[in-house]
């Protein structure tokens, strides 16, 4: 133990430089941190300015979750019907060069069927963050969305390379981990604003800079939020502890593929707007130990051969994310 208590390996040496700090402050809960309270007793009806999800989108994603064969395709038209916001984005995309295959599609079973179950479920949400994101000021909402979206896809990718049980939960949980970063921005918009700058010139992980400024991180604000919607509990654990697996009590094992997958996203520059030095996908290792200890099948396979497999997808995660943002709703 050093001086003041903390545990020496329990340091992010990795991924703190200028301010060192606890790796346990990350997944520290909400109501433990006497900084983020006392900001919330004076600014808590602040949240109330943040898009929810909508309920329309809780419906769609349990359609789309079902196994292929399963789902109802004119049901899953029917919900993407109540909302012309989306209805209008799925229509426009399965029209789209990405998509489009000549024969222009005018309705929405049509498009339903052009885009297919992951496409539909990918752009459903986008409505959702792009909503949250493009409210606050400071957060490139393309950004803040490819980095989430990378995330998703990821994390189920991953999960159903490890025979997770549930590879649809890891990638909602990937989608919204850092739901955090937009509270930041409501709450203390001007010392987030400058944690993000220091970041960007310091290539640091923006955690270090957060703790610095505001005295908590996007962990412990995004599972302020995430209770505030009425998300699971493990979803709420996801939230809080991606950058701390080890500290996960409830589903250990989906917290560690979404801060896997966050290392990947990060390593490639599908990260919040830099690229971290150094890099995040360098140090695995004890996020891969929870995976297998949770996962056994895990053990089955290389956490490099994954890795590496994982490259392919990066581009077309870009392909989509461009091609959703030139789509104006």
């Amino acid at each position: 133990m050093t001086q003041d208590g903390v545990n020496p390996d329990r340091v992010l040496q990795d991924r703190f430089g200028a301010h060192p700090i606890s790796v346990d402050c990350l997944s520290k809960p909400a109501a433990a941190n006497a900084a983020l309270n006392k900001v919330l007793q004076e600014r808590d009806d602040l949240l109330e300015s943040i898009p929810s999800v909508p309920a329309i989108l809780h419906s769609l994603l349990a359609e789309l979750g079902l196994p292929a064969e399963e789902v109802n395709l004119l049901r899953v038209a029917d919900l993407i019907g109540r909302d012309k916001s989306l209805a209008a984005q799925c229509l426009r995309m399965a029209n789209s060069p990405l998509f489009g295959r000549g024969i222009p599609t005018d309705s929405l079973r049509g498009a339903v069927r052009t885009l297919g179950i992951s496409h539909i479920r990918d752009l459903a949400v986008t409505g959702t963050l792009r909503r949250i994101a493009t409210a606050q000021n400071g957060l490139d909402p393309m950004v803040f969305w490819q980095h989430s979206l990378g995330c998703a896809i990821v994390s189920r990718k991953l999960a159903r390379s490890v025979g997770f049980g549930d590879p649809e939960k890891a990638y909602l949980a990937g989608l919204m981990h850092d739901l955090g970063y937009v509270v930041n921005l409501v709450l203390l918009p001007e010392q987030t604003r400058a944690a993000l700058e220091n970041g960007q010139q310091t290539h640091r992980f923006m955690g270090e800079w957060e703790y610095s400024a505001l005295g908590f991180t996007h962990c412990q604000s995004g599972e302020v939020l995430a209770r505030k919607w009425r998300f699971s509990d493990d979803l709420v654990e996801v939230i809080l502890c991606h950058h701390n697996p080890i500290a996960a009590t409830v589903n250990p094992g989906l917290v560690a593929i979404v801060a896997l997958a966050d290392r990947l996203c990060l390593s490639a520059n599908l990260g919040i707007g830099y690229k971290e030095s150094p890099d995040p996908a360098s140090c695995w290792q004890s996020d891969w130990a929870v995976l297998q200890s949770h996962i056994p099948q895990a053990a089955r396979m290389q956490w490099s051969d994954f890795a590496d497999d994982a490259d392919e997808y990066f581009s077309e995660i870009r392909e989509m994310v461009f091609a959703i943002f030139q789509v104006k709703a």
